[in-house]
């Protein structure tokens, strides 16, 4: 069977039994995030700084991650000591290099700064990291690492982003890393488009706006939202515009139902796109949430926000792809109106569903 084949089949499917789909959705996402934009969860900061055959790895744990780690492991015993060597291995060339010495001291902000010493048995050129660090204790911890010089511990020479998808951070030479921009440009537009793929809430508003449009209102609402979203991820990240997530996740929810509502009931959805770009500032308060426990400076900032909004972008315009072969077959079917009805429920009931959850738990 083609894959048109199959996709026509499932759409028909999907139509015929969506007269259950507040059941259905409720479901499907009942074990969803309630915060479904807070996908990065806890952050470290790590600066590596080499010195011959010695390797400084220096972890500055927010409060939340060092909160956890209290927990599971006494600061004062030899379990310490071992977790961290168990988590974290340090390797030039083909050898690995050993933990010499471990030291720990707690800021005034709950920051907690863990300085770990690696003694290699050669002169460091190559430098492999595979870290682990605190994943067993938040699947979603994000470390955020760079090479520093010798010379100058401010200035970065490499860099990476570390998590469950990519544990890895190779550089070729310590000697002449070059400049990080690159490194930094292409770790958050992956964030960008990691968090747009796993902001559930975020892709069921582009579903239930485009769903009921054609493919030119489409444009024109998707452009709004983008610009919107954008401008007030810039005015967040530049703290001229703040509102708690405890304010902005149900104003998200609220966006859902509200379009789902329309497209059951307006008759007339043609100039959506003064909406969506009204709706996009609440969303781009959203997509910043995540990115506010990362500490960027004033020279990096520039550069992080445009590669993370362009990874959103990216992300967005896949979903928006995809999705566009299935509603050109919707717009032949006779079936298409009931379809975008019981969709749009669908969606109204997991937007509440969202709504309750994210006001009262």
């Amino acid at each position: 069977m083609h894959c048109s084949s199959i996709a026509k089949t499932i759409l028909t499917i999907l139509a015929r039994s969506c007269r259950i789909p507040l059941t259905l959705v409720c479901a499907l996402f009942a074990t969803s995030p309630v915060h479904a934009h807070d996908r990065i969860g806890s952050v470290s900061h790590s600066i590596i700084i080499v010195r011959g055959d010695a390797v400084s790895y220096y972890v500055n744990l927010s409060p939340a991650i060092a909160e956890l780690v209290r927990k599971e492991v006494d600061p004062n015993s030899p379990d310490f000591q071992d977790y961290f060597s168990s988590e974290l291995t340090v390797k030039t060339w083909d050898s690995e290099c050993q933990l010499a010495r471990i030291e720990q001291a707690s800021q005034p902000t709950g920051h907690w700064i863990v300085h770990l010493t690696y003694q290699c048995p050669q002169q460091v050129k190559d430098l492999t990291i595979t870290s682990t660090l605190f994943l067993d204790l938040d699947e979603t911890h994000t470390q955020f690492t760079r090479l520093a010089s010798p010379d100058d511990p401010g200035t970065a020479m490499r860099e990476a982003v570390l998590k469950a998808s990519n544990m890895t951070f190779h550089i070729p030479d310590v000697f002449t890393g070059g400049t990080a921009s690159g490194d930094r440009a292409l770790s958050f537009f992956k964030l960008g488009i990691e968090h747009l793929l796993t902001g559930y809430d975020h892709i069921l508003f582009l579903f239930t706006v485009i769903i009921a449009m054609s493919l030119m209102d489409t444009i024109k609402a998707v452009t709004a939202f983008t610009v919107a979203h954008s401008l007030t991820m810039a005015l967040a990240f530049l703290n001229l515009v703040s509102l708690p997530s405890s304010v902005v996740e149900p104003l998200i929810a609220l966006t859902i139902i509200y379009v789902s509502v329309e497209n059951i009931l307006s008759k007339d959805i043609r100039k959506r796109w003064l909406l969506t770009g009204l709706f996009g500032l609440v969303h781009g308060l959203g997509f910043v949430g995540a990115l506010k426990a990362i500490t960027v400076s004033r020279e990096e900032l520039l550069l992080s926000l445009f590669s993370f909004n362009v990874g959103i972008e990216a992300g967005q315009l896949l979903v928006i792809a995809i999705s566009i072969p299935a509603l050109r077959y919707l717009r032949g079917r006779a079936w298409d109106r009931q379809f975008c009805r019981y969709f749009s429920q669908g969606a109204a009931a997991l937007g509440a569903v969202w709504l309750v959850q994210r006001v009262f738990f």
